[in-house]
């Protein structure tokens, strides 16, 4: 195949993590197949990287894909962070930076090092969303502490320059641009922005393959009706209010269980322990990635409660994809990203704008209503990796545009 150039890479996230396998890889290895040749710059966690560098330098040798892993640095506090951005600038700094024609940054932390040594090459501004909000709405960044009041300004006047400076810009969603332009103007970035929400591969979350697990293996009766949960269950996701609407759930129809898969199952233990329900109704678990469809299978509904934010305004939750494309509606909450917009103009699922109204929904809830043939065709359309791979691929090839489809 004709090669179109070269790109490097920076990718503060591992290769080896669930987002670097579903938000990064399919996406490289998709545009190398169109004749990219890349070199990738990633900081992996050691027992991630101990599991799983086998399998990816693999995948990645597959496609010529030249792979630079340095170890995730995580103490000190922001001083690691320093250290690891130094040794990412260094391998950079070590290549033939003139033979590249793209360097693209994933989120703000490569950004600084990406502004540092472009020259003539393309730049561009991966933003994955609103990285120094949500490190200050997530008190990972204590205001009340000058240098993290410090870092956080600092990165503020830095996110200005970050989108004058990229040649393009990636935003997670449309409700994000909204909100960069009511910060910054309506000329900000303009004609720089495109919208690649999170994708999924749709050949591995599949509704009709045959699923690894049962509903009895799981400890559940064959007429149980599941709910799950996917994923983190700390700092932003409202776990507590997700037991709260199982709860009305289950009170409304004593056959629904609660699936919780989580890899944080002691913190959900832990809420699930401040409720008034049997553990008879819950299961706690965990999966690896290629496992996730399996689960998914044997459920009726997901629940993605979130703490609704200005930075989430920037957020494309990557399960809301994984679960509509396994065709599961899906319950969640307004203010985060586009996903008020995705459930509507989908009818993949139902909205709720206050915690209060949960139990009243969960009372009324009723999958039967929904069309899973209908809601995985929507995520076809709208969260294929395939997609991401076009719109990436219009960008490499400077031809990004704006993409409206949720808003209004």
């Amino acid at each position: 195949m004709k090669s179109r150039g070269k790109a490097l890479y920076l990718t503060y996230d591992g290769l080896t993590d669930p987002l670097g396998q579903s938000q990064v890889l399919p996406y490289l290895i998709g545009l190398s197949q169109r004749g990219w040749k890349f070199s990738i710059v990633s900081f992996e966690k050691k027992d991630a990287f101990d599991q799983l560098e086998n399998l990816i330098r693999s995948q990645l040798e597959t496609h010529h894909i030249t792979w630079f892993p340095k170890p995730y640095t995580k103490k000190p506090p922001v001083l690691s962070t320093v250290y690891d951005l130094w040794k990412m600038r260094k391998i950079a700094r070590s290549l033939e930076l003139s033979s590249y024609d793209i360097i693209h940054c994933r989120s703000y932390l490569t950004m600084l090092v990406g502004i540092g040594i472009a020259e003539k090459q393309r730049l561009i501004f991966d933003m994955r969303g609103f990285w120094a909000d949500e490190r200050v709405e997530g008190n990972l960044w204590p205001q009340r502490l000058p240098l993290y009041r410090w870092i956080y300004h600092y990165f503020k006047r830095k996110e200005q320059q970050f989108l004058e400076q990229a040649t393009a810009v990636v935003s997670l969603t449309e409700d994000g641009i909204l909100a960069l332009k009511e910060r910054y103007g309506e000329d900000v970035a303009k004609s720089k922005f495109t919208v690649i929400p999170c994708c999924v591969d749709v050949d591995l979350f599949n509704l009709e393959k045959t699923p690894l697990f049962s509903k009895k293996s799981l400890g559940f009766d064959e007429d149980a009706r599941i709910l799950i949960h996917v994923g983190s269950v700390g700092t932003w996701y409202r776990f507590d209010q997700e037991l709260r609407f199982f709860e009305a759930l289950h009170g409304a129809d004593p056959r629904w269980r609660f699936l919780v898969l989580t890899k944080d199952i002691e913190r959900a233990k832990d809420t699930f322990e401040r409720t008034a329900l049997s553990s008879e109704f819950v299961v706690f678990t965990s999966a690896n990635y290629t496992e996730v469809p399996s689960y998914l299978s044997i459920a009726e509904a997901s629940i993605q409660l979130i703490e609704p934010s200005y930075a989430k305004r920037a957020s494309s939750p990557v399960k809301l994809a994984e679960c509509m494309a396994m065709g599961l509606p899906v319950i969640a909450n307004t203010g985060i990203g586009d996903v008020h917009g995705i459930l509507r103009t989908s009818n993949g699922g139902v909205v709720v704008s206050s915690w209060e109204e949960l139990p009243a929904v969960a009372r009324a809830w009723n999958p039967s209503l929904y069309n899973p043939e209908a809601i995985r065709s929507y995520a076809l359309t709208h969260f294929s990796a395939a997609l991401g791979i076009e719109r990436y691929a219009a960008i490499y090839e400077g031809k990004g545009t704006e993409q409206n489809q949720f808003i209004g």
